[in-house]
């Protein structure tokens, strides 16, 4: 049996098991050789998956990269070789390839940075971080987008501080991809809502927009890299596919968690951190 085992595993079957009834020797030398046969099969299977993500993620780079890089050819192309054309339309087509250009920086920032945090080079640099004051300064920042997009932001808290131990740049970027999503499709809702709800070991940080309702099964997958809902118009946005990745990255480095859920009462991403030991010391 053990002879028949081992000839199925090295022929590459290594779903094969060596049924051995006794127990004696043979046995144990049968239960470590199907043992063996199922670390060699999980290890193989994960190199496939690897394979396959990595196909999918030059794929995806590929196009995103090569979209605006498309735009700003054609443009400078049109700007250069055009004779007869006015200053004001040379103008735009400059103008338009120097947006372009800006999205294309973006996509490679956003690459490079999900890249990082993807193969564990981030380290952290924590420090004492009041989420009730830094959420209030990312709202100030977001003040000219929140006019642009004709947003209202409204933000509840339950206290009046909560300290956390973090990484206070990883953070603001994670916090900011999220309230930058929310801007993006929330436009149609009028209204941003952020909460803060500090409880006795965790704060939870709700960001609530009123946009479309995200299909059940695309909340499944939208924390996945590259994932965009409704792509051809998400692309329209300017979105790189990887700021919600990020962003959950940079959540779970921290120890916390991030949930969405989305219906007709408005579309939530809701965050968790956990509390500095002195803060929940106090509480």
């Amino acid at each position: 049996e053990i002879v028949v085992g081992i000839n199925e595993m090295s022929s590459g079957d290594f779903n094969a098991q060596i049924e051995i009834k006794n127990e004696d020797e043979f046995a144990l030398i049968a239960c470590r050789l199907n043992k063996m046969a199922d670390d060699i099969r999980i290890l193989m299977e994960n190199e496939r998956k690897n394979e396959r993500a990595k196909n999918e993620l030059i794929t995806s780079v590929a196009h995103d990269l090569r979209t605006p890089l498309t735009s700003i050819i054609g443009y400078l192309d049109l700007a250069s070789k055009e004779e007869n054309i006015s200053d004001e339309t040379r103008h735009k087509y400059f103008t338009i390839a120097y947006n372009k250009s800006l999205r294309l920086e973006k996509l490679i920032e956003d690459l490079f940075n999900y890249t990082k945090f993807n193969t564990g080079e981030v380290k952290l640099t924590k420090s004492e971080i009041d989420m009730v004051k830094f959420m209030e300064q990312l709202i100030d920042e977001f003040y000219p987008s929140f006019q642009e997009a004709n947003l209202e932001c409204e933000f509840v808290t339950n206290d009046s501080n909560a300290i956390i131990m973090a990484d206070g740049d990883l953070l603001a970027r994670a916090f900011a991809n999220l309230i930058g999503n929310a801007v993006k499709y929330g436009r149609d809702g009028k209204t941003i809502r952020l909460k803060l709800i500090k409880g006795i070991e965790k704060v939870t940080v709700s960001i609530i927009n009123y946009g479309e309702v995200i299909p059940k099964e695309d909340l499944e997958n939208i924390f996945d890299k590259f994932y965009r809902v409704e792509s051809s118009r998400s692309r329209d946005t300017g979105g790189s596919g990887l700021g919600l990745a990020i962003a959950k990255r940079v959540i779970l480095i921290h120890g916390g968690s991030i949930r969405v859920s989305s219906d007709l009462e408005g579309t939530v991403f809701d965050v968790e951190l956990k509390l500095a030991k002195e803060e929940i010391q106090n509480n």
